[in-house]
């Protein structure tokens, strides 16, 4: 393994899940019922290949024209599915079909809180597995036991079988990434190891990371995407750190960026935006330095903050093969500038850890509807974040001035507080984030920070399969959908208890926002137009927020990040 610090000068990002809670339990097995689909359904009208063509999972003539003609097979095979006018296995479609569903993904134990009354870091974390399809899934996860730079000795850590349209949880053991030994955040931070895990399936599955699993003060989640869909670059998008500086000699929460390697010798660049600490033979770097490793797989590069603001926001990721890539904090407030008012008698409490795995640059898109988190009994705003990508954006919106128009260049971070929901069309691709106030801003006192990276009204699905947690006083599911759009969760129409809002016109189409409680477990949904999902959660100290999946489809050719 190859190691080299640069000083330069200063350079001038979903499915996420974010999570915390004082008072979730953990998640048992279970399944989405039998209504509205299977979670992994190919497009019902494919392209015409060869003067062949999928309807469902049906093969067609077509013509010139693409349209479809007489019928002449169908795919009837134990998970097979119709791709291009052929049958496919579900984990070859899945690899074609880029998305957050797929067959081998890359797990991590991000760093966590610690402190004398919670140890958030050394708490068992999770990954909940469900099956996205209609054949059981054979699910076996690995990890490597040799040192960085070593030959890989990967050795089984679990083996199981997941039902079709099922989810199983597994409790994972702790295996830091920032040099702890003991679990306790006693290591430098920034750090070399090989504590990654594979999860390789038979059949497409939906896998989400849970840390820590169970209620722990300071819990988060990520959606996790497969190595089918990872890419070569990357620019952080991300949020500061509560206490990134010690105040009287209180714990540091630092935040972080992790760089997890997927295939021997990938040359991994890292630009930070902010100085990080020294850690495992990576010398101290400062802002706008350069950080050059080698990774192979299961190998894990994890840089951390060290000071002022604590967000490595903006940071550029290039690597020379697909790499998968974490940002987050060990805690954060979820409160920087402007800071939003108070209501009268209450607190800015409390703080809750934030993680988040990216989408390659390469799926960003320009056009994007951002719902309004479900309100927590108030007017209490989210924070949503800008940022530039790879060139100067004009970004315009349907929120008032000065927020309805503005420019953004590669790395440029605007933030700003929305009560509303809302519409971005941009002149070039960009990132856009949701940050949950703590609950200390909201009259019902419940809710804590969570960090949402929102997906491209181009990567939006018709099928998703996705975890409502348990244990939470109040589950919703927002959608984001066409007015002239149909949308069913678990095979049925959306309930009376479902509110309509409007969100705004994207090249025409008038999309609203439909706010739907929902129980806990795995549910699914479909629709006869593309549409988006996030989930929300609320306890007490404790939400999630994640972006119920995306497809992550290469739709923009970046310049090269500056």
């Amino acid at each position: 393994m190859r190691i080299r610090s640069l000083f330069v000068l200063p350079a001038a990002v979903l499915v996420a899940i974010a999570c915390g809670s004082s008072n979730g339990g953990g998640f048992e097995a279970s399944d989405a019922g039998d209504g509205g689909g299977d979670g992994f359904v190919p497009p019902p009208i494919d392209v015409c290949s060869n003067g062949k063509m999928c309807v469902g999972n049906e093969i067609h003539t077509c013509d010139e024209s693409g349209k479809a003609g007489a019928k002449v097979g169908e795919c009837t095979g134990q998970g097979e599915v119709c791709l291009a006018g052929s049958c496919r296995k579900g984990c070859d479609a899945a690899a074609v079909l880029t998305s957050n569903v797929g067959c081998e993904f890359w797990a991590v134990d991000l760093d966590n809180e610690y402190n004398a009354v919670n140890d958030a870091a050394g708490a068992p974390w999770g990954l909940a597995i469900s099956n996205a399809g209609d054949v059981p899934a054979e699910v076996v996860v690995e990890q490597n036991d040799a040192t960085p730079g070593s030959p890989a000795k990967v050795t089984l850590f679990k083996r199981i079988v997941v039902a079709p349209r099922a989810l199983q949880v597994l409790e994972m053991p702790t295996r830091e990434v920032d040099g702890s030994l003991l679990g306790k955040n006693e290591g430098p931070g920034t750090m070399l190891s090989a504590q990654a895990f594979r999860i390789k399936s038979s059949e497409p599955v939906v896998i989400y990371q849970f840390n820590a699993l169970r209620a722990q003060y300071s819990n988060d989640a990520s959606l996790l995407i497969p190595t089918s869909a990872l890419g070569r670059t990357y620019r952080a998008l991300s949020w500061p750190s509560g206490k990134p500086i010690s105040v009287f000699g209180s714990p540091i929460d630092r935040g972080y960026l992790t760089v997890v390697g997927t295939s021997e010798s990938t040359k991994v660049s890292v630009r930070v935006s902010q100085a990080i600490v020294a850690g495992g033979g990576i010398p101290a770097t400062p802002k706008g330095g350069l950080v050059e490793v080698t990774l192979g797989p299961f190998e894990v590069l994890n840089l951390e903050t060290d000071g002022l603001p604590g967000d490595l926001t903006a940071s550029v990721v290039v690597a020379s093969n697909p790499v998968a890539v974490f940002v987050g904090t060990e805690l954060s407030g979820g409160i920087t500038s402007p800071s939003p008012t108070l209501p009268e008698g209450a607190s800015s409490c409390c703080l809750d850890h934030l993680e988040e795995q990216l989408l390659p640059v390469e799926s960003y898109g320009k056009k994007f509807t951002v719902p309004r988190s479900p309100p927590r009994g108030g007017t209490e705003p989210d924070y949503i974040r800008f940022m530039g990508v790879a060139s100067a954006a004009l970004v315009r919106t349907n929120l008032p001035a000065p927020d309805d128009s503005f420019t953004l260049e590669p790395g440029q971070v605007r933030d700003t507080l929305v009560k509303q929901d809302f519409v971005v069309d941009a002149s070039e691709p960009v990132a856009v984030g949701q940050i949950l106030v703590s609950a200390g801003y909201t009259n019902d006192g419940i809710g804590d920070p969570s960090l949402s990276v929102l997906p491209a009204v181009d990567q939006f699905r018709s099928d998703y399969l996705f975890l409502v947690p348990g244990s939470w006083r109040k589950n919703y599911v927002v959608i984001s959908m066409p007015q002239s759009g149909t949308v069913k969760i678990d095979g049925n129409p959306l309930g009376a208890d479902c509110t309509n809002s409007p969100m705004g016109t994207i090249d025409a189409t008038a999309y609203v926002a439909r706010r739907c409680p929902l129980p806990e477990g795995a549910h699914t949904m479909t629709g006869d137009q593309p549409f988006g999902i996030v989930a929300y959660g609320y306890g007490s100290a404790g939400s999630y927020a994640f972006v119920g999946g995306s497809n992550v489809k290469k739709i923009y050719n970046p310049p090269p990040l500056k």
